[in-house]
Parts: C-alpha cells; structure tokens; sequence
C-alpha cells in the first residue's frame, strides 16, 4: 500500500506553541522570559519583540545576537526548515542564543548538516498539541501533533549532545 501523498507547504503553518511546552522550555533553560520570537506574529508570538512574516527574520540584514545569554524562541514553519537551522547556527556563531522547535527528522539533510554538528537535541517524550483551543472545537482529547519533536538548543559556547526529554513531568 502506498503511503498518503504529501503536500509540503500547505498545512496551516502558524500555529501557537502551546503554553505548557513554552513554559517547560523556559524552566529546562533557567530564564524568565524569551527576548525574542524569530517566527510570530501578534497572534502566537511566545516573546513582546518577535519578527513577523513581513519583518523576515531569515533576511541576512536581521540579527538574532541581543546580547548577553538572553534567548531566543523559534518555532519555525515545518514546511521548510533548512533555512531556519542553517540560520540558527550561524547566527550562534556571531553569539546568539537560539531555542527551536523542530520535528525529529534525523534523516533529512537538512538535520545532518545544520542540526547534528551544531545544536544541542533534545528529543520530546511527550507529543505536543498545537491547537489551543482544542476543548472548544469539541475535542475530548487534545489532537497531537503526529510526528516526534525536538527541542534544538544552539549556543555561542558550542553546547552539543542529545537527550531524551520527558518535557510533561
């Protein structure tokens, strides 16, 4: 039997990072608050500063060093990733601090050039739901994402390895 056809690109491609996720993240890293969000818009944004569609964090011209070990969020469009990693770990080569949601595809190229020789992985025990109001849409339960995450971490002092993250507990 053939697998179901994909269609790159044209998923909805903007959902919020649930809260509970943002807040475990923020915990895991020890800091208060996120300085910026590399991908949001006013209506998903886990940051007061973010760059939004028409600011284009990906444009050369943006940085994402704001000094410090202050950090960065990024939950980028699945659709393409490549740019965004390839981005993130330049952009820690000049001193930011980037925490990205991924999904898992240690096979893809992309993964095997810009994530495993440059971000520290965290890989999520726990599927995350992307609709947050998920109760009012007359869900029982939450609709998980069906594909694993991880929560990639690049740095400015070279923090590499992986780990399996039980993000929930």
């Amino acid at each position: 039997m053939a697998p179901p056809k994909q269609k790159p690109g044209l998923s909805k491609q903007d959902y919020s990072t649930p809260c509970e996720f943002i807040d475990a993240v923020l915990y895991k890293l020890q800091i208060p608050y996120f300085e910026c969000d590399l991908a949001a818009s006013e209506d998903n944004t886990a940051a007061q500063m973010f760059y939004s569609e028409k600011d284009n964090s990906l444009d050369p011209k943006n940085s994402w060093v704001f000094g410090g070990h202050k950090w960065c969020w990024l939950n980028p469009p699945f659709s393409n990733i490549q740019p965004w990693v390839e981005k993130a770990s330049k952009e820690a080569n000049k001193g930011a601090s980037i925490a990205m949601l991924v999904p898992a595809s240690v096979g893809s190229n992309w993964w095997c050039t810009w994530v495993e020789p440059y971000a520290y992985q965290s890989y999520l025990n726990g599927r995350l739901c992307f609709i947050p109001n998920w109760k009012e849409l007359g869900f029982k339960l939450p609709p998980l994402y069906p594909k694993d995450c991880a929560l990639l971490l690049y740095t400015p002092w070279g923090f590499r390895g992986h780990e399996i993250w039980r993000w929930m507990s």
